[in-house]
């Protein structure tokens, strides 16, 4: 594929300038003037593509459950009893519009922690996105019911699948897992060279239980992608410093639960590797990483307005985050993925187009088309890889069903 006729933008810290991209193969092979006929792209600006670090993408067919209600009752009392309803075809279709709502928004790829993970690699197969897929888990009583290996094994099927899909490990938290198993998962990982995947100190109740420091003890030797990390003290940041670690934030999930604002600019002048998570869309409730990467820098610019500069948070949502997924991503340049996203400067929110990177962060810039390994998966409104017709139709019925019970739960509460 030649683009031609292009503003390019490098990375996070470069500024637009004019070129063509040649494509083959999945990867960028040179950013620059070449000859020759291709798809004409003017007025159209060319950044690299955007990484959801956090999500549990199936939750699409919750989204607007238990609103206004805390972490605890969110998660215990209404998300947990429908999750038990929930079957592989639920998740599929879950997953499916998840990704829709993504790649509408210039997201090349996710990480993600949920069950029925089969189903959601062959969504993500199917739609042609990128994601880490970890299996959620926890244990009762050092016990884990089979979770672990299922994991291992969906590892062991999948990982480095087409060169999009791998695999980890998922703990849920340290309120779902004890520290026995929390060290079995730090001891697999490491095994089988493969990251984890967990939620830490998302909450203040989690924070007075439990230690931070001590757990991420466990992982000093692996990958470990941190989210939420909201009940951080400062005095406790330099353990997340770690060249292996990296942070997950996601504001919008903290903000609606009740959580409280990360440390997000202390940890950044400690050195923390933060890139940025949309969670699930039953907690947040969109997908929308421009919103979140907005919201991310303005949340920070309270204390001081220098905090936050539009030139970090692109670079959380590219190269960090790229880095987190272990790819060789996150830059417009020779040699590297073609994961790509286009914004329509014709859009007025784009405008002026000198001040694009501010406009994609503060103005929700139109994303035109986006791109995973040089194939379009949301292309002008369309989405090139599906049937979205079908998709949607199949998602509304089932997401009906798995409602039903939620509404019946409710009138049975009343009477």
């Amino acid at each position: 594929m030649l683009i031609k006729n292009i503003l390019v933008i490098e990375n996070a810290f470069s500024q637009p300038k004019k070129a063509d991209i040649l494509i083959e193969n999945g990867i960028i092979k040179k950013v620059g003037n070449i000859e020759g006929v291709g798809i004409d792209l003017s007025g159209k600006v060319a950044f690299p593509a955007f990484y959801n670090t956090h999500t549990h993408a199936a939750m699409s067919l919750m989204r607007g459950v238990s609103d206004d209600d805390p972490l605890d009752v969110w998660l215990f009392e209404k998300v947990l009893p429908l999750e038990d309803s929930l079957n592989e075809e639920m998740v599929y279709y879950g997953t499916m519009v998840s990704m829709m709502e993504m790649a509408r928004n210039g997201i090349a790829g996710f990480i993600d922690m949920y069950f029925f993970l089969d189903s959601v690699a062959e969504a993500v197969k199917d739609f042609g996105m990128r994601a880490l897929i970890t299996r959620g888990l926890v244990d009762e009583n050092g016990e884990d019911n089979g979770r672990l290996k299922e994991n291992l094994e969906f590892i062991e099927r999948w990982h480095d699948f087409d060169g999009r899909i791998s695999g980890g490990l998922g703990p849920h938290s340290p309120y779902l897992c004890s520290k026995g198993y929390l060290q079995k998962i730090s001891a697999a990982a490491k095994e089988y060279n493969v990251p984890v995947h967990m939620h830490l100190y998302e909450s203040a109740w989690e924070r007075d239980k439990y230690d931070a420091k001590e757990i991420l003890e466990f992982f000093k030797d692996v990958k470990l992608i941190i989210a939420h990390a909201v009940q951080f003290k400062e005095n406790e940041l330099e353990a997340l410093s770690r060249e292996n670690f990296f942070v997950s934030h996601n504001p919008s999930s903290n903000l609606k639960l009740g959580n409280g604002i990360a440390p997000v600019a202390e940890m950044l002048k400690k050195g923390v590797k933060v890139t940025v998570g949309t969670d699930g869309a039953a907690s947040n409730n969109t997908l929308d990483i421009l919103h979140e990467m907005r919201l991310a820098a303005l949340i920070q610019k309270a204390k001081n307005p220098t905090n936050m500069k539009v030139e970090e948070v692109l670079n959380m949502t590219t190269k960090v985050a790229a880095e987190a997924f272990g790819l060789n991503a996150g830059e417009i340049k020779d040699g590297m993925l073609a994961d790509i996203v286009i914004f329509d400067t014709s859009d007025i929110s784009c405008l002026p187009v000198e001040n694009i990177k501010s406009h994609i962060v503060h103005s929700r810039c139109k994303v035109f088309a986006t791109m995973v390994a040089g194939r379009w998966i949301y292309y002008n409104g369309m989405f090139p890889t599906i049937n979205e017709s079908e998709i949607l139709y199949k998602f509304k019925k089932l997401s009906q069903k798995l409602l039903k019970k939620e509404i019946s739960e409710i009138h049975r509460s009343s009477i």
